[in-house]
């Protein structure tokens, strides 16, 4: 999955020269929690509510709001990604950098889109499979070519479909983990073949 298909194109913007007060208006109309700052379509920065609330705690000017301008409280330089980057770097950006939400730029640096943390929240969501019925198998297995074709060779021979799959192995660990979500809520036999070459520690039934 790519950025495109998760962004909100044209997002809300507002102007480097817009007062605060004006910046906070937009923000409680809209609900925002950041709003990307450009100009003649150019990214300049990001402004989020945040940056709002340290500003003000540390004003003691009654007309701050009138007088400050969201150019003297946002953050420059900001991190963007194109829309053709794959979704776990715009996780990646947002989650190391501490970020609510990512602007997305064209080859000419203008903002096209916006991709918040909400977004990657329902991505996660739709690639693990939680909006299917189905069950949740979590597999131990060793950090080894061949256990993948060896699982999914096993929910094959019993028909069923898989929604989706995921591992985790930590750094320099011997063994890890295959999350796995098939779409059938009778699982008992395929629980049965999958244990006799591998622990199946957890199975979390969402059939409804």
């Amino acid at each position: 999955m790519f950025v495109r298909d998760v962004m909100t194109r044209n997002p809300v913007s507002v102007h480097p020269e817009a007062t605060l007060r004006e910046l906070i208006s937009l923000m409680t109309d809209k609900t925002f929690e950041a709003i990307p700052v450009r100009e003649n379509g150019k990214l300049l920065g990001i402004v989020t509510d945040w940056d709002v609330v340290t500003s003000a705690a540390a004003s003691e000017d009654p007309d701050y709001l009138d007088r400050v301008k969201v150019k003297d409280i946002m953050t420059a330089n900001v991190r963007s990604v194109r829309e053709n980057e794959v979704i776990e770097m715009a996780a990646y950006h947002m989650y190391f950098h501490d970020l609510d939400a990512l602007p997305v730029v064209d080859e000419k640096g203008e903002l096209i889109a916006i991709v918040t943390q909400n977004d990657v929240f329902r991505t996660l969501v739709s690639l693990m499979g939680l909006r299917a019925k189905g069950t949740r198998l979590t597999i131990e297995v060793p950090d080894r070519a061949g256990v993948l074709a060896e699982i999914t060779g096993i929910v094959k021979d019993f028909g069923i479909s898989i929604a989706s799959l995921s591992t985790y192995v930590p750094p320099g660990a011997p063994t890890g983990m295959v999350i796995l979500r098939v779409k059938t809520g009778d699982v008992d036999e395929l629980v049965k073949a999958i244990s006799a070459k591998y622990k199946v520690m957890h199975v979390s039934r969402t059939w409804e």
